[in-house]
């Protein structure tokens, strides 16, 4: 049985586009924690209705970003990886004072910026929600969703 509206696929990405907007409007750590497991989990939705055949939505999930999103949301919600010798994600915040980020990094007074360290890459995670939001949209579009 459906949780009052979230019945399809295309419920849980109206979601993410709405969690999206918050996290743009206001970007906090309830926020981002709300994109990422509302993100990640749109494809339990896929899975349930049988929309699209499993391996193309595989084949999708296994694109660097979307791993990157469930990472980012396992961790969040289980605070330690721990299948398939996943390595959790290191996070930091950036400041834009002085000693607050390293040097270029980020403009003096220029704000916070929040990164994670993922598979021996650093992350804007910022940029992360953004371009994982547009990669669902283009699964949906490619797929009839």
């Amino acid at each position: 049985m459906p949780l009052f509206e979230l019945k399809s696929p295309r419920d849980m990405l109206e979601k993410a586009r709405r969690e999206h907007q918050r996290l743009s409007t206001q970007f906090n750590i309830d926020n981002l924690f709300n994109f990422f497991v509302t993100a990640y989990h749109i494809q339990d939705y896929i899975r349930t209705s049988e929309a699209v055949a499993v391996t193309v939505l595989n084949t999708f999930m296994e694109e660097p970003d979307i791993k990157s999103c469930r990472d980012l949301c396992d961790q969040g919600k289980h605070l330690k990886l721990t299948r398939n010798n996943r390595i959790d994600p290191k996070t930091r915040i950036l400041h834009g004072c002085v000693n607050g980020a390293p040097i270029n990094t980020l403009p003096v007074n220029g704000g916070r910026k929040w990164v994670a360290y993922i598979d021996g890459r650093e992350v804007d995670v910022k940029r992360l929600a953004e371009r994982v939001l547009e990669k669902w949209e283009l699964f949906f579009s490619g797929n009839g969703l």
